[in-house]
């Protein structure tokens, strides 16, 4: 004997709940299954993604060198690269140093590279795209010798690139530490504090106290905040005076920016005064 319609209607639509309820459990199994992340690419595919290649020609960079021909194609070395995670994506920092030309070339003690930054993301399906770049973006070691570069987390889900860069000229040094982070696309130069050919011991022998430079990372707070310590010396070798100055600064609007004041209380704030009697 067939089965009622009405009763086999509902078995059909029994079976398209079934799977239906099938399909939506395999793809909650899909979405807790991590993605495999493809290998970071190479310096010289990375390069590719930034610059184009391992040469870039631009006013710029022409401009940097000291004006030479707008021809001049600067030649690009990474430096440095670091991996980190920031909202649950993976991410890669990439830094660049640029010279006129062959790097082992331009080694004197008054050549001065530029240095550009880039940072990639692994996106859904776990390949690697360019997030954000700055390519050139400030001064590099003298001499195009080795940076001093550092990843710096300022916040749970927040890191930036620290650059410390120093040189001495007869005994005289001068120390800058520079933050560089990424907003909106671009790589920026967030914050710059140092100081500019202060008397060290090579120059005044043991009246001369060590000059140094350092960041610290102050967050949690109101918002990612750090601080800079500067120690140097000021005034003539037989009269030298150690100073040491701190900087406290917040991330602001993409910047780093002096911690404002504690806040003067507002009239309207202020206790009222109890009512006579």
């Amino acid at each position: 004997m067939h089965e009622p319609l009405a009763h086999l209607r509902r078995r059909s639509v029994l079976r398209r709940l079934g799977a239906a309820a099938l399909l939506l459990i395999a793809a909650a199994v899909r979405a807790q299954v991590p993605v495999a992340i493809d290998k970071p690419p190479d310096a010289a595919a990375a390069m590719k993604m930034v610059y184009g290649g391992n040469t870039w020609r631009h006013e710029r960079a022409a401009a940097f060198f000291g004006g030479r021909s707008p021809t001049l194609r600067a030649e690009i070395r990474e430096v440095f690269r670091g991996r980190y995670v920031e909202s649950n994506v993976d991410k890669l920092m990439l830094v660049y140093q640029l010279t006129p030309g062959p790097r082992d070339q331009f080694r004197c003690a008054a050549c001065v590279p530029a240095l550009g930054a880039a940072v990639l993301v692994a996106d859904a399906a776990g390949r690697w795209k360019l997030s954000a770049k700055g390519l050139l973006l400030m001064p590099g070691a003298p001499g195009a010798g080795d940076e001093d570069l550092q990843l710096l987390q300022i916040a749970d889900e927040r890191w930036i690139l620290r650059s410390r860069r120093y040189d001495i000229d007869r005994g005289r040094e001068s120390r800058t530490e520079r933050l560089v982070l990424e907003r909106d696309g671009e790589m920026q130069l967030g914050a710059e504090l140092g100081f500019d050919e202060k008397p060290g011991p090579l120059a005044c022998g043991a009246t001369a106290a060590p000059q140094t430079s350092g960041v610290s990372v102050l967050s949690p707070g109101r918002g990612p905040r750090v601080e800079i310590v500067l120690r140097f010396n000021e005034g003539a070798c037989n009269a030298l005076r150690a100073v040491v100055q701190r900087t406290r600064m917040e991330l602001r609007d993409g910047r780093f920016q002096l911690e404002p004041d504690a806040p003067e209380p507002d009239d309207d704030d202020a206790p009222t005064p109890p009512a006579k009697r």
